[in-house]
């Protein structure tokens, strides 16, 4: 949703619990340096800003501490304000001009539910006069962007959090051509789900699971790691993970016999995320569905990027967006 042009930039991920950074200084990704810093409750409710200052104190801090003045940064619109719509288009509106048409098309033919949404388009198969709109109400983009800025850095790409970690699914060759998968990225206070054939994505939706963030921990591990440690009565917790595996049975059945009468089902479920019960999440899936199940760990992550792990995903996937 915007645009860069440098070699040295930040990746930003920023969540009700911790902020994560992956600083690019030069084109190899291998090279790069990660950082964690976890966040006080109350400066984000879900994913919206709640205390801007002392967003903006923190943030201010953390420029000099890991020298990045100047920077370009990378960062997510947040998930749970994000719709995607898919739309037709004339034969001879393609590439570059698809964003333009949308725009001109904004009230007319497209619809969206807010007001000055940002907007981004992404093309599947070209020249099948069919594309897909992706869209969020521009404030609370436009609110990081600022703050941003604010601190000595250059905001200049705002990605769809899901379509990050899909590019780098992909580039680890997790896909087989013709197959559905069904995408669970689990955070602690949050459930993303996409549905995703091989150049298209067909589904998307992000489910709020409601946990006091003042109930989970912050521990910094080795020096530079954060976990979080629940300090609430785990079974509780554990029935709300319960809930949304539950959800996940009624979105399979929704894209079989709702999308394709029976047709065509998810053949493969993916699971990853950085929710400290994983263990659990993976578990109870392959008790529930018989449907195949791929868990990625920090090892598959491992595999391609020695230094990172399994949380870094989406992450990953930001600095991929554009070829160097």
């Amino acid at each position: 949703m915007f645009k860069t042009k440098k070699n040295r930039f930040v990746t930003l991920e920023l969540n009700e619990y911790v902020i994560r950074a992956i600083v690019m200084n030069n084109q190899d990704i291998n090279q790069a340096v990660i950082y964690e810093q976890p966040l006080s409750a109350g400066i984000f409710e879900g994913d919206s800003i709640r205390d801007e200052m002392a967003l903006y104190e923190m943030f201010k801090s953390l420029v000099d501490v890991w020298g990045i003045k100047r920077h370009d940064v990378r960062f997510f619109v947040p998930d749970s304000s994000v719709m995607m719509k898919t739309f037709e288009h004339p034969a001879d509106v393609v590439g570059n001009k698809l964003k333009a048409y949308v725009e001109m098309e904004l009230g007319q033919t497209i619809h969206l539910p807010f007001t000055n949404p940002l907007i981004d388009v992404y093309d599947a198969k070209p020249n099948d006069g069919e594309a897909t709109l992706f869209a969020a109400p521009s404030e609370e983009v436009n609110k990081l962007a600022s703050l941003l800025d604010d601190v000595s850095l250059t905001p200049t790409v705002a990605d769809v959090r899901s379509l990050s970690t899909i590019r780098l699914l992909e580039k680890l060759n997790l896909f087989t051509h013709q197959k559905s998968y069904l995408i669970t990225d689990w955070s602690i206070a949050g459930l993303s789900i996409s549905i995703y054939t091989p150049g298209k994505l067909e589904f998307l939706r992000y489910q709020a699971i409601e946990t006091p963030i003042k109930l989970w921990e912050s521990r910094i591990v080795d020096e530079e790691e954060v976990i979080l440690v629940y300090e609430g009565d785990i079974e509780e917790y554990r029935m709300l993970l319960i809930d949304q595996i539950a959800e996940i049975d009624r979105i399979l059945n929704f894209y079989r016999f709702s999308l394709y009468k029976g047709e065509k089902a998810v053949d493969e479920i993916i699971i990853l995320g950085d929710s400290p019960e994983m263990d659990y999440i993976v578990n109870e899936m392959r008790a529930t569905y018989d449907t195949p199940i791929q868990f990625i760990d920090d090892s598959r992550v491992q595999n391609s990027y020695p230094n990172l792990n399994a949380k870094y995903i989406p992450l990953i996937g930001l600095v991929l967006k554009e070829a160097f």
